[in-house]
Parts: C-alpha cells; sequence; structure tokens
C-alpha cells in the first residue's frame, strides 16, 4: 500500500526494525534451484472458450529454495521460494491515522531507488496510491500509462475514521486516464463484528464517490500492532469484512497482505482464496523474475519513479487481471505461469483438454505420477486447475489441485532410505551439489568402487533417480543418478578383484579377521612383509581394506591399505635404503632378478663395499639389497645375511702408523664421515707433520687418514691426497733461505733429530745465518737448519729461538 510518513511512536523503532531487517532462513547445506519453466502456448492443448485465449505465451522461470539433507538424513520439509523471505522485505505501520513522523527507510540497496526505465525489474501493472501521493494530474497518469501501467489501487478509508481527502481526483484523473481503478481500505478490526463496521465505513465512501458496485474493493491488512495479537482470528475475521461487502452487493473484494503474515502462519491466505489475495514482499534487488504467482498479484516495491511525475509510488504484477484488466475474464481467469512440479495423490479426478469440461484422461490413469505443472488457472468455481506435462513435454489436460501434491522440485520429495549401502561402478558421471547441475561436486572417475552410505533418494521428473551420498562420518558427498552404482550388501562395500602384490610399509597396522574388526594377525607379524592381495574392499568408512594371502596362500586377514606399498612381483615393493654394504660372506650368490638368474659370486667381490640404494621384503620372508657400485653401475641383489650394513661408506678401520705432511690446502678436516662437520683446513696446518694412526678405504673411492699430533690428540679425518707419506716424525726438508737472528739463549743446535749436540745457545745467541731450509717436526715445532756467511753449517735449532731479518 501507498507509504505514509507518520507512525505511532511507541512502534517507531520496532518498525525500522522489521522493513530493514533481512530474514536470514538460509540452512547451513541448502540449495538454490533455477527451475526452467517453459511457457510458450500449450500447442497440444485444445481451446475451445470463444471468449478469450486460454494461455498467454509466456515465459518465466521460479526460483526454488531446496533443502538437502545433507546434514540431516531424515526426511525435510522443504520450503518453495514463496514460503522463504531471506530475499525480502515487507511494507509495515503505514496508518493515515499515526500521530508522529513515520521512522521508515528501505535497505540501502538497488529496491531504494527505481525508475519505471529500469530494463531487469518485475511487470509494473498497476499502482496503488493514497493522501501521501497527494493530487495526480491526468498528465501524469497518462505518463505511467505510457509505461506500461494499467491500473490505480486508491486508498479510501482507514478503521471507522478516517477518509482520504485526495481520494475523489485521485479517482477522477485516474479513468480520465484510462486506467481501470479499484479501491482499498486500510483495516483495524479485531473482531468479526469490527471487520463489519469496518465494511460499512468503507462501503459508505465508495457509495459518496459514486463507485459501481463492480469496482474491486481492498482490504489492507497490515499494521504490526495486529499482526500478533492474541486472540484475533484474522482469517475469520477477513472473511466476514469481505462477506460483509457482498452483502452491500459489492461482488468482487480481495485482500492485501505482507508475506510475512503468511509466512508466520498468523492468515491462511487459501481460505480466503489465493487468486484473491495482493501479496507484498519486496527483493532487496529486483529482477525481471516474477515472483509469487500463485496469488492473485504482486506488490514489489514502494519505491517507484516516473520521468515527469512528482513523487515515488508503490507498484505490482497483476497475475490475474483483477487490477488492471476491464476485460471480462473468461469463467476460469487468466493462464498463470507456475513451473511446480506435482503428484496426483487422488484418484476420481479427471483431467480435461478445456474448461468447457472436454474428457481427457481419469486420475485413477495417472495416479502416482508426476507432472510440471507449467501454468494454471484460478477458476470462479473456486479451484485450481493446473496444465499437466510429463518428462518428455507431452500435454495431459488440466486437472483440479485437489488431486496432487507439491514436490520440491524436479527432483520430487526427499525419500528417506534405511541402511542403504552402493558402490560406484561407473566412471565418468557428475555427483551433483544441487539439483541445478550446475555445480558438479564431484566426478565419479575420482570415487570409483568406493563405498557410500545412501541416507535417501529422489526419483526425478527427468526419470532418473538420485542418490544422496555419505560416508560413514556422515559427511555428505553429493547427489548421484543411481545407474552409476550397484547395490553392496554393507557399509564393508562389494569384493573387488585386486591380485597385487602389497608390502606392508608402516608399523602400528595389524590385520583383521572381519569386518567387525576381531585382530587376526599383529602388526609386528606384518610389517614390511610382503603378500599377495587378492581382492579388496572399499569401505563406506573411507578405507581401503586388502585380502592379503602369502606364499603358501594362505589367508592373512585384511589390512588398511594406507599401510601398504605396491609392488611389481613376489618381490614386494621397493623400498629406498642408501646405506652402505660390504659383502661379508663367501660361497653365495649375487642375483641378477627375482627369478633366480645368478649375476656373480660373492667369492669375486668378497670384502668390497657396496651403497645398497634400495631393498625388497621379498614374500619369502628375506630381504633383498640392490648394490650399487662407486661409479653407480648396478652390481645385482644380494640377501641381506651376505653384506655387512654401515649408515656411511668409510669401510674398516685399517692400522696404519705412517707420519704424513699436509701438502695441500683447502682440504676440510672432518669430525665424520657423514661429512657434515669441519674441525680444520689444511690451509690453516699447511707443511705440518701428523701420525695417520689408520686409515679408511671409502666407498667413494678415496682413503682417509685418521691423524693424530704429537700430543696424541685426535685432529680428525683428512684425504688421503692432501697429504704426504714422510720417513719418520721430522718431516720433510722444506726450502726456506731466510736471513734469522739467534734472539734467545739457552737454545742449543743440534746435528740430528737424534738430538746429538752441536753448538750451545750461547755460542750461537746474537748471531746472524741463513736458514736454508726447515723441518716441521711431528712433536709441532719447526727446525731451522742454519748457515753462516762462509757456508759453514751450524746445524739444527728451534725457530722460536730466532727472528727473521731483513
Amino acid at each position: 500500500m501507498s507509504k505514509k510518513r507518520y507512525s505511532y511512536l511507541i512502534l517507531a523503532s520496532l518498525t525500522l526494525s522489521i522493513i530493514t531487517t533481512p530474514v536470514a532462513v538460509y540452512a547451513e547445506q541448502a540449495e538454490i534451484k533455477d527451475e526452467k519453466v517453459e511457457v510458450s502456448g500449450e500447442n497440444e492443448e485444445v481451446v475451445k472458450s470463444t471468449e478469450t485465449s486460454l494461455e498467454s505465451t509466456l515465459e518465466t522461470k521460479e526460483t526454488r529454495l531446496v533443502v538437502d539433507e545433507e546434514k540431516n538424513s531424515d526426511v525435510v520439509e522443504e520450503k518453495s521460494e514463496d514460503e522463504s523471505d531471506e530475499t525480502f522485505y515487507y511494507p509495515s505501520d503505514r496508518s493515515d491515522l499515526a500521530v508522529s513522523p513515520r521512522a521508515y527507510s528501505a535497505p540501502s540497496t538497488r529496491a531504494n531507488g527505481l525508475s519505471i526505465t529500469d530494463i531487469d525489474k518485475p511487470k509494473a501493472d498497476f499502482i496503488d496510491v493514497s493522501s501521501h501521493n497527494h493530487d495526480i494530474s491526468v498528465d501524469e497518469y497518462k505518463i505511467m500509462k505510457s509505461y506500461g501501467v494499467k491500473g490505480v489501487a486508491v486508498k479510501l478509508t482507514e478503521g471507522t475514521s478516517y477518509k482520504n481527502p485526495y481520494a475523489k481526483n485521485q479517482i477522477k484523473n485516474a479513468e480520465a486516464a484510462g486506467l481501470m481503478v479499484s479501491v482499498y481500505h486500510f483495516s483495524w478490526f479485531e473482531s468479526e463484528t469490527s471487520a463489519r463496521s469496518e465494511a460499512n465505513y468503507f462501503a459508505n465512501m465508495a457509495q459518496e464517490l459514486g463507485l459501481s458496485k463492480s469496482t474491486l474493493m481492498i482490504s489492507d491488512l497490515e499494521t504490526p500492532e495486529l499482526k500478533y495479537k492474541k486472540g484475533v482470528n484474522h482469517t475469520k475475521n477477513s472473511k466476514a469484512f469481505e462477506k460483509q461487502l457482498n452483502a452491500l452487493g459489492y461482488s468482487s473484494v480481495n485482500h492485501y497482505l505482507g508475506l510475512h503474515w503468511i509466512n508466520e502462519g498468523v492468515i491462511k491466505p487459501n481460505e480466503l482464496g489465493n487468486e484473491k489475495v495482493w501479496v507484498a514482499a519486496y527483493p532487496y534487488n529486483p529482477t525481471s523474475h516474477q515472483y509469487h504467482t500463485q496469488y492473485g498479484a504482486w506488490q514489489w516495491s514502494s519505491s517507484m519513479t516516473f520521468p515527469g511525475v512528482h513523487g515515488i509510488y508503490d507498484i505490482s504484477s497483476d497475475y490475474v487481471g483483477s487490477y488492471s484488466s476491464n476485460q471480462k475474464l473468461p469463467p476460469q481467469g487468466n493462464y498463470i505461469a507456475d513451473g511446480r512440479f506435482v503428484k496426483v495423490n487422488k484418484k476420481g479426478y479427471n483431467t480435461w483438454s478445456d474448461f468447457n469440461w472436454t474428457y481427457r484422461e481419469s486420475s485413477e490413469k495417472i495416479y502416482g505420477q508426476r507432472f510440471e505443472a507449467k501454468g494454471r488457472y484460478q477458476h470462479t468455481n473456486g479451484s485450481v486447475y493446473y496444465s499437466l506435462y510429463d518428462a518428455q513435454g507431452n500435454w495431459h489436460g488440466y486437472i483440479n489441485s485437489e488431486a496432487t501434491i507439491d514436490l520440491a522440485g524436479a527432483q520430487g520429495n526427499y525419500i528417506a532410505d534405511n541402511n542403504r549401502y552402493v558402490s560406484i561402478e561407473q566412471k565418468g558421471t557428475s555427483v551433483w551439489q544441487n539439483f541445478s547441475f550446475n555445480n558438479e561436486k564431484n566426478n565419479t572417475s575420482n570415487l570409483y568402487q568406493k563405498t557410500y552410505q545412501v541416507k535417501g533418494h529422489y526419483d526425478h521428473f527427468n526419470g532418473s533417480t538420485f542418490l544422496s551420498l555419505f560416508d560413514t562420518q556422515g559427511n555428505w558427498h553429493g547427489y548421484l543418478d543411481e545407474k552409476a552404482t550397484r547395490p553392496a550388501a554393507n557399509k564393508n562395500g562389494n569384493y573387488i578383484t585386486h591380485n597385487k602384490y602389497v608390502t606392508v610399509e608402516k608399523s602400528g597396522y595389524n590385520t583383521w579377521s572381519n569386518f567387525s574388526w576381531k585382530e587376526k594377525l599383529a602388526d609386528k607379524d606384518v610389517y614390511q612383509k610382503t603378500f599377495l592381495a587378492k581382492g579388496r574392499y572399499e569401505n563406506a568408512n573411507g578405507s581401503t581394506y586388502l585380502s592379503l594371502f602369502d606364499l603358501e596362500d594362505n589367508w592373512c586377514g585384511y589390512i588398511n591399505a594406507a599401510a601398504i606399498k605396491q609392488g611389481d612381483g613376489v618381490q614386494g615393493a621397493y623400498f629406498a635404503d642408501g646405506r652402505y654394504a660390504k659383502i661379508a660372506t663367501k660361497d653365495e650368490k649375487i642375483y641378477h632378478d627375482f627369478n633366480g638368474t645368478v649375476k656373480k659370486s660373492t667369492n669375486d667381490v668378497y670384502g668390497q663395499m657396496y651403497r645398497a640404494k634400495g631393498r625388497y621384503h621379498h614374500m619369502d620372508g628375506k630381504t633383498y639389497y640392490s648394490l650399487y657400485d662407486s661409479k653407480n653401475k648396478w652390481q645385482g641383489y644380494a640377501e641381506a645375511k651376505l653384506v655387512s650394513l654401515e649408515k656411511s661408506g668409510q669401510g674398516d678401520y685399517i692400522s696404519d702408523g705412517s707420519y704424513v705432511s699436509i701438502q695441500r690446502k683447502n682440504y676440510s678436516i672432518w669430525s665424520n664421515f657423514g661429512f657434515t662437520k669441519e674441525l680444520l683446513n689444511t690451509t690453516n696446518i699447511y707443511e705440518k707433520t701428523y701420525l695417520a694412526k689408520g686409515r679408511y678405504e671409502h666407498f667413494n673411492g678415496s682413503t682417509y687418514y685418521s691423524l693424530y699430533d704429537g700430543n696424541g690428540s685426535w685432529i680428525g679425518y683428512l684425504n688421503k691426497d692432501a697429504t704426504k707419506v714422510v720417513p719418520d716424525k721430522n718431516g720433510i726438508y722444506i726450502s726456506h733461505w731466510k736471513n734469522v737472528k739467534v734472539t734467545q739463549k739457552n737454545y742449543n743446535t743440534w746435528n740430528d733429530f737424534d738430538w746429538a749436540y752441536r753448538e750451545s745457545g750461547d755460542s750461537v745467541y746474537n748471531q746472524t745465518f741463513t736458514a736454508r731450509g726447515r723441518y716441521e717436526n711431528f712433536n709441532g715445532s719447526t727446525y731451522l737448519s742454519l748457515y753462516d756467511n762462509a757456508g759453514k753449517g751450524h746445524g739444527y735449532i728451534n725457530a722460536n729461538a730466532t727472528t727473521v731479518i731483513n
């Protein structure tokens, strides 16, 4: 109804809240489904009425809210779009009897600024006006008419004390502009008695204005004060209002209601007659989609503007012609596009080829069948007739809606299943998120042979049955055409031939005697053993279970496939290893394959070190290592008992005892054979002498000395290539040729490194010599070989006693 800018102060805050707050109805697992409704004329219908065409060639789409059962396996009542209000806000508290300015504002959305020139909008068939709109000129009405407006509903009265002072001119100018006029009364009645009183008040003003008794009279029931008032029967009172107007000679009486009144059950539109209901529900974002077509009219905005016309207007779509057509309608009324899906659930109802009641077929013939009601008619006999089509598009005539029940959509109603399981037996089939079939949740190529619980199904209008699939944890997996499945006896799934060799690679997994989880073999008895998995089960718990057999064909139970690794034969699966294996046994064989082909004898390679890059745990219970030499050349398979394993490839310790001199720089001296920690670098100890107590012949081809200094301290492991073996602990002669002066007393010179005395420290003190050479002794000291200017040798002296001079 037309907005007024006044309201009761006590209701102001409540009104604003009601108007501006959307009602959230989305369930967590709800699906929005667009059902295509074909309305292009019903070519097979024989229409014999001579007064008017029975059906217009309309096309529409009907959006339905489908609440699936992903979180609830019980049958759920699925709401149609017309029962949901998540996309609408509503008119409220628009009384002209209010004593203060009304606190009203539309939500801040597209709905707040609509123009008749907008393309994407519902039909704009008629407006309604009140004193809020003041006088509207004939020219202004004609402008509206030029944009397709065909009717106007004018407010006359409210309660039993208010009359619209602009009503007379609003009606006169509308008629002059060629618009159909209907009138409405803002209702406050709380009883049948007060309803009759308000009807009388309404009729009196209509009579004062000279309105015809055929004028459509409308009760506007919207005030929030009445909505929840205890003890008030709004349906009964509205019927009393209508009956009183009928008694006064007014044959056409309709009822304006907010959709929320209907959704919340405070009034029953079917008892008033759906075709007589003018429902108000304002989309936040209007589009060309036509909602609420089961009613006579739909008010879809209170904010419509017209170029060249003052103010804003309520705008509505007229579904039956009551508000916008002066033409006499046939008894069945106008064709109303519908698109719902129904099931014939009653016998004793015929279908008709036309509304002259030409028999087509009996409901017994189509009892239990499902149809699409592409359109409907609201007949003056009080019944609604659906125009039925089957899934192949064949028309089956008109049937009284009382013979049918509405289905949730093309998918039909949810049918619960009890303890039903299926396995996926077809690849390439979509598993759907919804019945719009526009959102693939998964594909059976990814789920092939998996087992699921079917908590319920839908017998779709297209002839397919769609299963609602769950795992045993209660997770929903989508809707799947039953044709892609086959029944499974229980949640364990069907037996599937497998015939694969598998090795148990994970510890902590035992095998089971049955799917009641009775243990057969403990985890220690199967870990790193190989079996033949002759079959498998795809359990509804999401796991795959393999049926295991040993080499003697003894059944070893079921094991979770998560514990295994698949192999290529009796040798089992390949496992990367990386350790070093030394051939430790003679008179045995190294194999070329697992068919018994011998590659070489261990006698030929006894004591050699190899890299065991991988291993196999054979079904015969033996472990075989795949051996490679230092040049990465494969050497065959050796049974574990033939080798000794090491984490690093240094080989055995070999006692040595050589003295070595460091002869190369930039070589690391290592703390281990993982080569992860450098203790020293040869750059820092270049030409020093050390004792190599032992050595290692490493797998990488190098020899590593274990070095000690003169104090017996271990230095680390050094590649032999950085050293030179020297004759003894004195080291080797190194050319030096530097002039030095003996600056320390008490240092004797020596004839040799057996420490044979040559000269005293006092005799050489403060003397200058040429140090032609030096020795880096194992004891850690450097000894210089001294010569005087005459070329006479003076023996060896500790370098600590000297100072280099120019």
